[in-house]
Order: C-alpha cells, then sequence, then structure tokens
C-alpha cells in the first residue's frame, strides 16, 4: 500500500505541474469513460478503455505516468474483482513485464509497471521473487530497479537484500532526505489540496525509514551508527520516536 500511496502522490505532483494537459485530453477520455462502464456494468467495454489507456496514455500525455500506475491500477483492479478477464488482462500485463525483465529485454521502469500491478493485485511476494531473479541474473538491472522496491525489502524483513543495494546506509538515508525535502518542498509552494496531510505522510514515512535504518545497524552491533541515523532525521522531522 505504501507503494501505491507514493504514486499517488507523485500523480498530484504531476498533473499539477504539467501546463499541456487539456481537459479533452483523449486519454483522460478513456480513464473516465473505463470508469463510466465500470459503474454501469458494461464490464467488457471498460477492460477495452482500462487497456487502451495503460498502452497509450503516456504516448498522449507524458504527465499522466503517476495516474498511470496508481489511480488508473486501482481502477482496473477494482473491475478485475468484478470482471474475471480483467483479471487476466492485468496479469497478463504483468507477466509480460516480468518475462522482458527476467530476459534482460527490459528496464527499471517496467520493473515500476509490475511493482505497481502487483501492489494492486496483493502480490507483493511476487515483486520480491522477481527482483531476487534480477539479483541473481542481472545485479546491474537489480540495482536500476532497486529504487523502485527498497521499501518493500525493508517492510517484508529482506534487510541482507536490501542492504546490498543500499549501501552506506548514512549516505543512503541522506539521498531519502534531499527527496523528502524536495516533495515537501513543492507541496507547499504548489498548494495542493490536502498537503497538509500529505507533508506529514512523508514525514511520518522518513522517520520510519531511519527508525529502520537504525535497527539495522544496531542488528550488527554498530550502535554508533545506529544514534548517528536518528540524529540526522531528527534534523529534518522533530518526532519523540526518534530520541528513542
Amino acid at each position: 500500500m505504501k507503494k501505491l500511496v507514493q504514486l499517488i502522490l507523485v500523480s498530484v505532483m504531476s498533473l499539477t505541474l504539467s501546463i499541456i494537459h487539456a481537459e479533452d485530453d483523449e486519454a483522460e477520455k478513456a480513464l473516465k469513460t473505463a470508469r463510466t462502464f465500470t459503474d454501469a456494468g458494461d464490464f467488457a467495454k471498460a477492460l477495452e478503455r482500462h487497456e487502451w489507456f495503460h498502452n497509450n496514455a503516456l504516448r498522449i500525455n507524458p504527465a499522466f505516468s503517476g495516474v498511470r500506475l496508481s489511480f488508473a491500477l486501482s481502477d482496473w483492479a477494482r473491475l478485475a474483482d468484478m470482471y474475471p478477464p480483467a483479471l487476466a488482462s492485468l496479469q497478463a500485463t504483468r507477466d509480460s513485464g516480468a518475462k522482458g525483465l527476467e530476459a534482460g529485454k527490459a528496464g527499471p521502469f517496467i520493473f515500476q509497471e509490475v511493482q505497481s500491478i502487483n501492489e494492486v493485485l496483493g502480490a507483493v511476494p511476487q515483486t520480491i521473487a522477481l527482483f531476487k531473479t534480477l539479483d541473481r541474473k542481472n545485479p546491474d538491472l537489480a540495482e536500476k530497479c532497486f529504487i523502485f522496491i527498497k521499501e518493500i525489502l525493508l517492510d517484508q524483513g529482506e534487510t541482507d537484500l536490501f542492504t546490498r543495494y543500499a549501501g552506506d546506509l548514512v549516505t543512503f538515508l541522506k539521498l531519502q532526505i534531499v527527496d523528502h525535502d524536495f516533495f515537501t518542498s513543492r507541496m507547499k509552494i504548489l498548494n495542493v489540496p490536502g498537503m497538509e496531510s500529505l507533508v506529514k505522510d512523508k514525514d511520518d514515512a522518513l522517520v520510519t525509514l531511519a527508525i529502520k535504518l537504525a535497527d539495522i545497524a544496531a542488528k550488527k552491533g554498530d550502535a554508533a551508527t545506529a544514534a548517528q541515523l536518528k540524529k540526522i532525521a531528527s534534523k529534518t522531522v522533530s518526532d519523540p520516536r526518534l530520541t528513542k
């Protein structure tokens, strides 16, 4: 769920920053029509529109990159709950991407797509299994895909695999703080709807990350690094959890 929330946040930023997004955008119409067909019970037509949007949205408007892997996939998964062909189509899209990655014929953004589909289907273990396959067969590609699975690896207790690609934990945390600061500053400047809640979620995510990284360091017997990680995060977000 965390990854899906992050994609939704990206969607908000992408659509807010885009100045080319038009009301009569063909991709936007396709997504709205898919929802209308789903609500009306015309599932076959809804599926056709979802497939069309997924395959064509970025060609029409790159600003849909976030929407395509968040709201649109959630709608598609909702349709899949009611219409088995929609589930089969969504799974086929995922499996095609996974096969391309395993064969070395697809890149990290296909991994992000596969990960996002697994997220809405509740199939996170399949994402981890795919990453482990890449780790064995194509570590260079796995390194490029790591950005899309780092939180999942931590959440699922795959700390050894996480640390192999994260590298130095202090450096890793500092990079995440840069991302945090950029995101929160943009939210405040744009003053998007729900901005305070979005910033709070981002703050909480940073604190949670710092605590998990500190736990990894502590379990390795490195108490000094564990304390340093919490101290670094506390300079960005004031939270009592970082003082424990």
